[in-house]
């Protein structure tokens, strides 16, 4: 017999972070047929009820309002799973690693952005048959130190057998001098040109995570001046959507958020609490045509006005 911990432990594995049981079973050290077994003593005593839901119901009514409100193309909305964000984060990124298969095609330039919910989009591409013959750059500087995993770019190159392009800077230099010196480097230069001609984005909105430490005294009074509340692509904006501390802006090395808009298919991939205001904000300066999202995010992003109107 298998105690309770286990039992929970080894059905939020299978069922919420979508494991296969050899994953687990490396995972517990234990084989492949144990985990099947756990997995069905768990159903047996109730840790696990398996019920087939055809869907939230408040999910379509939710998209067609945020596609009228915000002049969006597509709006594509994920449940939420109250009390588990990780689980919650796994479910928001298989949807818009759905939205992004769905949108490539051969010949494109892909631009990928950072941030959770990005990264989540990573995690959650598979490999897709036939391949796409297309180039797949990151939208801003930081991916220049190697670690343990490949950036969320790599990964979605490597998903879609498409040809990944580096850009080999930080992205947040110490001062704009700095930054225009690279700027122009030819490495950069080459990677610009490719956003000059994006066809896909795939962009994060963040909430506000600057402290001193990270950006410096100076832009950190200017952002709070600026009454900044989130940041996408690591340009700040406040609850109008405007882009604010510009001096700040010009130590980083990135795409340029205000030309998202440009973009023939800019998808924004965000949830949570602490997306909801900048959402709000992002989607009113018509900086994405496309939205990825939960149930609830969309509740709250839509406000209790907007709710009431309907």
């Amino acid at each position: 017999m298998s105690d309770h911990a286990l039992l929970v432990r080894v059905s939020r594995l299978y069922y919420e972070a979508g494991e296969t049981q050899e994953r687990i079973a490396s995972i517990l050290r234990v084989t492949r047929p144990q985990v099947s077994k756990l997995l069905k003593e768990a159903r047996s005593k109730g840790v696990v009820e398996i019920r087939i839901i055809e869907g939230d119901e408040r999910a379509e009514p939710l998209a067609e309002r945020l596609r009228a409100r915000f002049g969006l193309r597509e709006v594509h909305l994920a449940p939420t799973i109250e009390g588990d964000a990780a689980a919650s984060r796994w479910r928001l990124g298989r949807l818009s690693a759905d939205v992004l298969r769905s949108v490539v095609r051969d010949g494109q330039i892909i631009g990928i952005g950072s941030g959770s919910s990005v990264s989540a989009t990573a995690e959650a591409m598979e490999p897709v048959a036939p391949q796409i013959d297309a180039t797949v750059v990151p939208l801003g500087g930081g991916f220049w130190v190697s670690s343990a995993d490949p950036e969320p770019f790599r990964r979605i190159a490597d998903a879609l057998g498409a040809t990944p392009r580096a850009l080999l800077a930080p992205g947040l230099l110490e001062s704009p001098a700095t930054r225009e010196a690279l700027w122009c480097d030819p490495g950069i230069r080459a990677v610009r040109d490719l956003w000059a001609r994006l066809d896909v984005a795939v962009v994060g909105v963040g909430g506000p995570s600057w402290s001193e430490a990270i950006v410096g005294p100076v832009s950190l009074r200017e952002l709070e001046s600026g009454r900044a509340i989130g940041e996408v692509l690591m340009t700040p904006f406040d609850a109008e959507g405007r882009f604010v501390a510009p001096g700040f802006s010009a130590r980083t090395i990135g795409f340029e958020a205000s030309r998202l808009g440009q973009v023939p298919t800019a998808i924004a991939v965000a949830a949570g609490a602490s997306k909801v205001a900048p959402l709000r904000a992002t989607l009113g300066a018509r900086l994405f045509n496309v939205l990825v999202t939960d149930v609830a995010t969309a509740e709250a992003v839509l406000g209790p006005d907007e709710d009431a109107a309907a």
